[in-house]
This record gives structure tokens, C-alpha cells and sequence, in this order.
């Protein structure tokens, strides 16, 4: 479970509430924490792994992903730095993935070529250090098509987030069941088609069953992960509660076919 799900807590507590629900790791953005509790990101894996859980991946910041696809090679080199040193930061903590975005949310004009470029140096880091790079399907996901098809590393490959996937309609699914094999990370969540609400699964309109049928398909994906966040009237209620409810969300025959395949959920 992220370590972010939509309640004003200190770090620690988060960590606790995840916990204590029963799920074996989190996953957690890779950025300091800032007031009321301000907490340097170096601090975070000691925390959690305290707790009694795993790591999952860190979620890098976001640092203007639109760059990559216009910027200069010398203008976007010192970001390219950036994300190395993430990766770097993996390998440091024994931390097994990370996951990046392609693009931020506002109009551009990418240039493949550059895109490709900055992610091609990228995957080769990520293949010198042993760590999946994971790329989010956001919005345009034509432009983490091309990636996938152009780069054909073992650790570089995709990080499929069920709310954003299923926003657009010529999206849906799409990208799921032509690179299911690609993946690296999983953010699964729920919506109502309108915004990217990240809810409980089976609380929005997504089919979850088709996007698990698909994810039951794929033997190497060893994880299920969630990135959700509550709403006002979860955050009326208390936080394990929600984290309980995240845990359970699967049906039983999915969370039965999962056991025999030795997946956990993270």
C-alpha cells in the first residue's frame, strides 16, 4: 500500500496503520516531508522496515517531466542527474524499483527522439544497478507505447495504474493487456470515469475483474500493490479501518487464485 492514502498523519503513523492492517510492504514517494513533521526521505526506510515491512518501489517527485520531451540535452542534464541518483538511491537502500512518470498533466509538444533518449540513458542506469524502472501510464500513454516498444531492457518496463488507465476511453485496458508482461510496479485503484479518484477497489466503475483476470495471467508479477486515497467520508472514519477495507477489496476467489500463485499483497 503507498505510503500517501489520503489522511494527515505523521509519516510514521501511516507506516503503522499499513502495518498493522496486514499488508506485507509499502510503497513510498521519495521526497522529504515538510511541515507539521518534516522528515528527510533517507529517514524513511529505516522507518518502515521497523515497522515489519518490505519495500516495494519509491515513487520519484514531480519534477517537470515535460522537460524530457522538449529540453535541450544540456538543459535537461542536470535532471537526468536527478533520476539517476533515485536510482542510485534504490541500490543504497536495497530498495528493488522505482517508478517515474512520462509526462506532467499540462499541454506540450514532445519530441520522441528526446524522450527516448533521456529514458534509453535512464534504463541503462537502472540495468547497472539491478533496479526495475517502472514508467507510469499517465495521461498520454501513447508516449509510454513508444517507450516499451523502443526499449528493450530487463528491468525497464511499466508501472500500470488501473485509475489513470481507465480515465480516457481509448485507453482502457488497452496498455494493460499489450504490455502486461512489461510490468515492473502496479497501482491498483478505482474510479467513476470522471477524475482520478483513486479509490478502494470496486468502490468506482473500473472492471475490476477484467483488469485482474489479466493481471492473474502474468507469473512474474509477484506483487499487489494499491495507490489509494480516501475521500471526505472515508476520512470521517478511522485510517486502519480504510487500510482493512484496501487489504480485503479482492474477492475471494481472487485473493484464493493469488495464495496459490504465491502473490502477496503489498
Amino acid at each position: 500500500m503507498f505510503s500517501w492514502f489520503g489522511y494527515f498523519m505523521k509519516f510514521e503513523e501511516r507506516i503503522k496503520i499499513i502495518a498493522d492492517a496486514g499488508f506485507d510492504e509499502a510503497m513510498i514517494s521519495w521526497e522529504d516531508e515538510f511541515e507539521p513533521w518534516a522528515l528527510k526521505k533517507e529517514a524513511f526506510p529505516e522507518i518502515v522496515r521497523s515497522s515489519g515491512l518490505g519495500i516495494t518501489n519509491i515513487h520519484a517527485p514531480f519534477i517537470g517531466y515535460n522537460d524530457i520531451w522538449e529540453a535541450t540535452r544540456l538543459e535537461i542534464q542536470p535532471k537526468l542527474e536527478v533520476f539517476k541518483d533515485y536510482i542510485r538511491d534504490c541500490k543504497r537502500f536495497d530498495i528493488p524499483a522505482m517508478v517515474m512518470h512520462t509526462n506532467d498533466l499540462d499541454d506540450f509538444k514532445p519530441d520522441l527522439d528526446k524522450g527516448k533518449a533521456f529514458f534509453s540513458e535512464l534504463a541503462d542506469t537502472a540495468e547497472k544497478y539491478g533496479v526495475d524502472l517502472a514508467v507510469e501510464n499517465v495521461s498520454r500513454q501513447y508516449l509510454l507505447d513508444y517507450l516499451l516498444g523502443e526499449i528493450d531492457a530487463p528491468h525497464f518496463g511499466m508501472c500500470y495504474d488501473s485509475s489513470h488507465d481507465f480515465l480516457e476511453t481509448e485507453n482502457s485496458g488497452r496498455i494493460l493487456k499489450k504490455y502486461k508482461y512489461r510490468i515492473k510496479a502496479l497501482h491498483l485503484s478505482d474510479n467513476d470515469f470522471q477524475e482520478d479518484r483513486h479509490w478502494i477497489p470496486r468502490e468506482g466503475n473500473i472492471p475490476l475483474d477484467e483488469v485482474m483476470q489479466e493481471l492473474l495471467s502474468v507469473p512474474t508479477i509477484e506483487t499487489i500493490s494499491y495507490e489509494v486515497i480516501a475521500n471526505e467520508l472515508w476520512q470521517e472514519r478511522e485510517p486502519i479501518e480504510f487500510a482493512g477495507t484496501v487489504l480485503k477489496s479482492l474477492t475471494i476467489n481472487e485473493q484464493n487464485e493469488l495464495a496459490t500463485a504465491g502473490v502477496t499483497l503489498k
